[in-house]
């Protein structure tokens, strides 16, 4: 891994595990499809290194140059992320297998519908390997069942229609899958599970599967480090200086103890391997309300080398670290605090001295109802640069509540950069004609002579292994 200076607390965001398999022919069901496909308004398009002058110029007024969505991707992964070295001893592919099921009342209406998709691995020469592998994820979603919510659908339905009804909503499950890291080492997947069943809102949540990529066994956190004990210890504490920190204090309840910190953490199926660090995914409610979304804590990889984490486990691609947005309210009057006070710090420009950086977001000014962005590097405002490159963001903000830190290539081969990292999401077509939402990331970089200043676009998540 480039080698990097940090002194960053950091972040991002997650949930509950839920229902994941349906029993054929419960109450009505129909399997209406099954087929290699991912949700194409959360999967990452293909990445690359860098972009031309003329990327960069279609990114300005709006086009997509060569970067057009491709409406008939197949769901393919690759193990080579941008920056990482290509596995030439072995290629992993992961496609992802997609089963929609309709639960039915007695009358032929809809009352429960069931999205899975599950992830498929080949390994070319370790066919046994990804066999193995394969045969884990399968076991798992088995493990699940959604009887109990379909009970509920179908008591729910059948008061519906009684004298003092109401309209009755269909109820929803799903499970996705994305890959978060794909290496000669690891292969580890995210699987969000959400549900709706009546109510406000529904509900979501996040689980990971880590497998060791040389064996094919289930990667236990206690395996880890040489000393769990200490490992997890020291951990503990840096987390509990992250909770300290102003990005998380807005997102958190009040105060969370270090009991608290330490049982929601240290759970055995919600932390993942990312490209940043070891990612401990946070369910709604426990540390923070619903508001907050799901939690990330993360630690980041230089980090957990220092505190012990085994050789087996290094990470050797372009890093990322994601970051929330700074959220500070006035308590009286609700109005959002802008005062430039830097959330981490980070050597931007590689010349061993930490930049302190504070982004907020989109900020709408409560007296003149004008908005702006607002994003700050030692103390100046770098707005006004995000601005200009990022004209149609209205709509669905970057990547939701974070933004991110990422070694990226500079565009004219030179010397790489720390890049400051912001996604949009475009509008394209399904193969089937109707509009999905896909991601495009944008990527600038920094230095003390130019300031911020954009490099290049790319397409999808580049914070994530290469998945159309």
């Amino acid at each position: 891994m480039k080698k990097r200076s940090f002194s960053l607390q950091r972040s991002a965001v997650l949930l509950t595990a839920i229902l994941l398999a349906v029993s054929a022919g419960a109450c009505g069901a129909e399997d209406t499809h099954s087929e290699t496909a991912a949700n194409a308004g959360e999967s990452a398009g293909t990445q690359s290194e860098s972009k031309d002058s003329q990327n960069a110029a279609s990114a300005e007024d709006g086009t997509d140059g060569e970067n057009e969505f491709d409406k008939n991707s197949d769901i393919d992964v690759t193990n080579n992320p941008s920056g990482a070295e290509e596995n030439t001893s072995s290629k992993i592919t992961v496609t992802f297998q997609e089963t929609l099921d309709e639960i039915k009342a007695d009358d032929g209406t809809v009352i429960l519908r069931n999205d899975v998709q599950i992830p498929v691995v080949s390994i070319e020469g370790a066919e046994d390997i990804a066999e193995k592998i394969n045969a884990d994820i399968t076991a798992y979603y088995e493990s699940f069942s959604i009887d109990e919510t379909i009970s509920m659908a179908k008591e729910d339905y059948t008061a519906s229609l009684g004298e003092d009804g109401w309209e009755f909503r269909g109820y929803d499950t799903a499970v996705t899958a994305k890959v978060t890291r794909m290496d000669d080492a690891v292969l580890s997947f995210e699987l969000v599970s959400s549900s709706y069943t009546g109510g406000a809102h529904g509900n979501y949540g996040s689980i990971g599967r880590n497998y060791d990529v040389k064996t094919g066994e289930l990667i236990r956190f206690d395996e880890l480090s040489e000393d769990y004990e200490a490992f997890h210890a020291t951990v503990l504490d840096y987390m509990i200086n992250l909770a300290e920190t102003p990005s998380y204090k807005d997102k958190l309840f009040e105060n969370p103890s270090k009991a608290d910190l330490d049982s929601a953490l240290f759970r055995s199926e919600n932390w993942i391997f990312t490209l940043s660090g070891i990612s401990f995914m946070i369910d709604p409610y426990i540390l923070g309300p619903y508001a907050s979304g799901e939690i990330y804590f993360m630690l980041p990889y230089e980090k957990a080398y220092d505190l012990g984490l085994k050789e087996d486990y290094r990470y050797n691609g372009n890093f990322v670290e994601e970051r929330y947005y700074i959220y500070k309210y006035d308590p009286e009057t609700f109005e959002p605090i802008i005062d430039e006070t830097p959330d981490c710090y980070f050597d931007l420009d590689g010349d061993g001295t930490e930049e302190g950086l504070a982004f907020y977001g989109y900020y709408v000014d409560p007296a003149t109802a004008e908005g702006r962005y607002a994003f700050y590097i030692d103390g100046k405002d770098y707005g006004e640069v995000i601005k200009d490159e990022l004209q149609n963001i209205a709509d669905n903000g970057y990547m939701e509540t974070t933004y991110a830190l990422y070694h990226a290539d500079a565009p004219d081969g030179g010397v790489p950069a720390i890049a400051v990292l912001f996604t949009e999401f475009g509008d394209g077509e399904n193969s089937d004609g109707s509009r999905v939402s896909y991601p495009r990331s944008y990527i600038f970089g920094y230095t003390k002579e130019k300031g911020l200043y954009y490099m290049y676009w790319d397409e999808g998540y580049v914070t994530l292994p290469a998945q159309p």
